[in-house]
């Protein structure tokens, strides 16, 4: 799949970050076994990623083929600063950081939405890191990423 934004049948654009797109997180820092980080990629936005305290936290998200996109979502709660990097090597070695953003505090504990336009980028792995929070624990319910 990789390349540009392919629509999908009945126009819906193709969103890289999700299972069903070959998308798959390798690698995180904490594991709760009742909130896996498989939940962010299988596109329930129900489901979630749960951190186990501290900061910072990370997932490296690996994609199918290489895959090139200019827009992020994020559904996440609890985080105040999330910082995006990619890597286009064939291993996931060497990264670059092509995006960071504080977060507004979420009232009351709600899913933070956000859409980050960014410079389009290659990528064949995305690693995310959680640099801080809003309270002692965040989640990450899925991170769409988009031609």
């Amino acid at each position: 799949r990789g390349g540009g934004g392919r629509e999908e049948r009945g126009g819906a654009m193709t969103d890289f970050g999700l299972a069903s797109a070959g998308a798959e997180v390798i690698f995180t820092t904490c594991n709760d076994e009742n909130h896996p980080a498989p939940n962010i990629v299988d596109g329930n936005d129900k489901s979630f990623w749960v951190t186990t305290g501290l900061f910072p936290q990370q997932f490296i998200i690996q994609f199918k083929d290489q895959v090139t996109f200019s827009k992020l979502k994020s559904v996440t709660t609890n985080v105040r600063k999330i910082c995006f990097e990619r890597c286009t090597e064939m291993s996931p070695t060497t990264f670059e950081k092509f995006y960071e953003v504080e977060l507004a505090s979420p009232q009351g504990g709600r899913i933070q939405q956000e859409t980050h336009p960014v410079k389009e980028q290659t990528a064949r792995f995305m690693r995310v890191t959680l640099t801080s929070g809003w309270d002692d624990f965040a989640s990450v319910h899925r991170v769409s990423v988009e031609p």
